[in-house]
């Protein structure tokens, strides 16, 4: 096995402990949040959206967290920065498979459970309208594109200065404007006034964001490649 193949393993060890902490809490508040709401009678908020939502700043953190203390790591145990970087873009890809997948589950729990209730299922998809197959591109390439923005923003910072990290991070919002506009998903008022002229299509949708994923990884490579380790 070679050491990327390790690497990769390891990460997503480490990552799916955490997930699994993450969903148990996600459920617990969610069922909080559903509880209140409901005597209030102000409850209108689906399990997927609530999943969507709070599951891109859980990866988000996870790209965050991928830069000093994993690199530091796995380098100092001889493996080299190439390996780090495949290693923790494979185990994220696949932490991506397998939260999307969670995701549908819960998506057709939720269903279920009105079903038995006799309960209307009024919940649209998150993204925009579009078929089972559709929206399970665009969860999935969601939650990969937000551990790379964290990945990138957090070897921006690690890399060079504090002034050039801000600026990524800046270059990030404007990915995820981007991103959320042509998905459908929710985007400040002036950049729905500005794009008013603009219509998505999934093709573009899926097109854009395997090309927002492709460049990134291409960046984070670079910007690994011969990435110090600081003390």
């Amino acid at each position: 096995m070679n050491k990327s193949t390790l690497v990769a393993k390891a990460t997503l060890h480490t990552f799916v402990k955490w997930s699994k902490w993450y969903t148990a809490m996600f459920i617990g508040i969610f069922l909080v949040i559903v509880v209140l709401l409901n005597h209030l009678s102000t409850y209108d908020w689906s399990l997927l959206q609530g999943y969507l939502q709070s599951t891109r700043i859980f990866f988000l953190i996870l790209g965050l967290m991928s830069m000093r203390g994993f690199l530091e790591y796995f380098v100092s145990n001889g493996v080299t920065r190439k390996d780090y970087f495949k290693g923790l873009a494979s185990a994220s890809a696949r932490l991506a498979i397998v939260m999307t997948i969670a995701g549908l589950i819960f998506y057709g729990l939720e269903r279920l459970v009105y079903f038995v209730a006799g309960w209307e299922f009024s919940h649209a998809w998150p993204f925009m309208e579009q078929s089972l197959f559709i929206q399970t591109l665009a969860m999935l390439s969601t939650f990969f594109l937000f551990y790379l923005l964290g990945w990138f923003i957090s070897a921006g910072y690690y890399k060079f200065n504090p002034y050039a990290g801000f600026g990524i991070v800046m270059l990030c919002v404007g990915v995820v404007i981007v991103h959320n506009r042509f998905w459908g998903l929710d985007v400040p008022d002036p950049v729905l006034i500005w794009s008013n002229g603009l219509s998505s299509s999934p093709f573009f949708s899926v097109l854009l964001s395997t090309a927002f994923i492709a460049g990134l990884l291409w960046l984070l490579r670079q910007m690994t490649k011969n990435m110090e380790i600081t003390a």
